[in-house]
């Protein structure tokens, strides 16, 4: 009941007058999945609980009246510090999803943190709560794209081997032995007594399994990791053999992809009951609600925590009450932590046949991009002008707005729309905005479309989007991310760069996965090179984010994809 009053009140919010909205009984139907014969029963119950005044609508298509006991402020605090002193996250969680005015989260904050930050549970359980403002795409190893999603797999599942990032080697993990005499023909020793979630022992045939599902699947996004792999061997329970087509220097950095998790050969992939052999295993996956429990039976050392508890919450709620402090205390030392995550970049659609295959218009949007005055203008956070995919190649790049309007005449361009896609969270919509007032200055007509991560992976977004303004994240291996970013049919590069530097560019990644460092950080320099002197994309910055935490979060340490591992974090009682 509460959850449909609340709903009920923020959808009315705006246009509340004196604690009086008008409404039609469609709304609520609408809101509440129940039928108008419903609604009014449940806003007589609301009136006997003395909650608000229902006056119906004086016949057939006239409004409904409502009116409020108390004002809506009032009643989310109340209803907020009820939860606190009952430890009901659910209820609160539920409650900070709807779109409540950020001075009132504000307000709160703090005593909301001391309910999801950090606590000891029931049973004596150590459990962290952490807010996600949007829906969880997909957790399938074979199609998972984003960065957060593919950065919870590592969690759920484990790979033959693992890249080490400070020596730039691969590791034995499920594996504890692997050989190779020729580069073609391989062979993995496996450890005994590895356990999957489900209590059933790993053995040669779930690698041979997860290999296949590879290899097979028609909706894979990483079929490339497992392309050069012909055949896979099991003479025995504990050892597998791989067969590759060719040599490839970078089979060992495939197989240590968390893409490459290995599952078990008995038990259907499903999302909502996802089994494998890693420190967590999930326990509770909604609509609103994530539990990762720790594994007992992990092969390696047990997760610190017990629990993860992730609820999906409205944005400005996340962003004002997450665990990583935005406006900490200043009587308590906090952890701060900065991470680099990425690269942003202004993605051409180079596939549709519209103004934007010109390269003088290109040339236009570079000039236009000025990141330093978007950086004053927007109040960003610290960051990296970027003219490359990572910082330590970056350099601040030239822009000369006066040549702007020469440029689009030499395109042709003459005020027609141009769709502009951006991600549906606050920050995002800023910079659009602003690159959209950038352009009528020079008589450029953006047309602003939002869209979220699950319409990312659709393709209908090709089919309408000009331009996209997007982010990319590398995993700890850099070299195999760079990788990924072209071989990886779902990412943007694959489906928007033009056929022919495509083709270009798969030239020059053969070369680069025969190569040593030194010489691939080169061919990487080349490739870069490539797309900026076309601009098929236009690079903007590296943000620089800034994470503090509670003094009562220990060991802090960064993962794949710029998020910190919640497998070292601990909370002293």
């Amino acid at each position: 009941m509460n959850d449909r009053y609340f709903t009920m009140r923020a959808h009315f919010f705006e246009r509340e007058e004196n604690g009086e909205c008008t409404f039609k009984l469609k709304e609520l139907e609408e809101r509440w999945f129940c039928s108008v014969k419903n609604v009014k029963r449940i806003l007589k119950q609301f009136e006997e609980l003395g909650r608000l005044t229902y006056i119906p609508g004086a016949g057939r298509g006239n409004l409904s009246r409502v009116r409020f006991t108390n004002t809506f402020q009032k009643e989310v605090e109340e209803f907020m510090k009820e939860c606190m002193d009952h430890d009901q996250l659910d209820q609160a969680a539920q409650l900070l999803r709807l779109p409540i005015p950020k001075s009132w989260i504000a307000n709160v904050s703090s005593e909301i943190r001391k309910m999801f930050g950090y606590q000891t549970g029931a049973e004596s359980k150590d459990i962290l709560h952490a807010f996600i403002s949007r829906d969880i795409t997909t957790l399938d190893p074979l199609k998972v794209s984003i960065s957060f999603e593919s950065h919870l797999i590592e969690y759920l599942g484990d790979t033959l081997v693992k890249y080490d990032p400070v020596n730039d080697q691969i590791l034995p993990h499920i594996a504890h032995h692997f050989s190779t005499e020729d580069g073609k023909k391989w062979t993995f020793h496996l450890r005994k007594g590895i356990y999957f979630h489900h209590h059933e022992q790993l053995t040669s045939k779930d690698i041979a399994y997860t290999v296949e599902r590879m290899k097979n699947s028609a909706e894979s996004s990483h079929q490339w990791l497992a392309e050069d792999i012909q055949s896979v061997e099991c003479p025995s329970p504990s050892k597998v053999i791989f067969s590759l087509k060719k040599e490839n220097p970078f089979f060992l950095r495939y197989i240590a992809s968390p893409n490459f998790c290995i599952l078990p050969a008995n038990q259907p992939f499903d999302e909502s009951e996802w089994i494998g052999t890693g420190p967590f295993l999930l326990k509770e996956r909604s609509d609103n609600k994530m539990v990762f429990e720790a594994f007992d039976r992990y092969f390696l050392e047990r997760p610190l925590l017990d629990e993860l508890h992730f609820y999906k919450v409205s944005q400005d709620a996340a962003h004002i009450v997450d665990f990583t402090l935005q406006h900490p205390p200043t009587q308590e030392v906090m952890s701060k932590h900065e991470i680099e995550t990425g690269f942003r970049f202004l993605m051409c659609n180079l596939r549709r046949k519209t103004v934007i295959r010109h390269p003088s218009m290109r040339k236009a949007l570079y000039h236009l991009m000025d990141i330093k005055q978007m950086a004053m203008d927007l109040k960003l956070e610290p960051f990296i002008e970027a003219s490359s995919f990572v910082n330590s190649r970056s350099t601040p790049q030239v822009k000369d707005p006066q040549t702007i309007q020469s440029l689009l005449k030499e395109a042709g361009y003459c005020g027609e729309p141009i769709t502009l896609y951006h991600m549906y969270y606050q920050k995002a919509f800023g910079v659009a905005d602003w690159f959209k007032r950038k352009g009528e200055e020079y008589g450029i007509n953006f047309e602003l479309y939002p869209f979220t991560f699950n319409d990312f992976y659709l393709r209908e977004i090709d089919e309408k989007a000009d331009l996209i303004f997007m982010g990319e994240v590398s995993s700890l291996d850099p070299h195999l991310s760079f990788l990924g970013a072209f071989y990886n049919d779902t990412l943007l590069f694959r489906r928007m760069f033009p056929s022919s530097s495509l083709k270009w560019i798969d030239r020059k990644l053969e070369i680069f996965k025969q190569e040593e460092a030194d010489q691939r950080e080169e061919i990487m320099v080349e490739i870069e090179e490539h797309i900026r002197e076309n601009n098929l994309l236009i690079f903007q910055h590296h943000p620089i984010k800034t994470r503090t935490f509670h003094p009562m979060i220990k060991d802090v340490t960064f993962h794949s994809f710029g998020h910190f591992d919640f497998s070292k974090l601990w909370i002293p009682r």
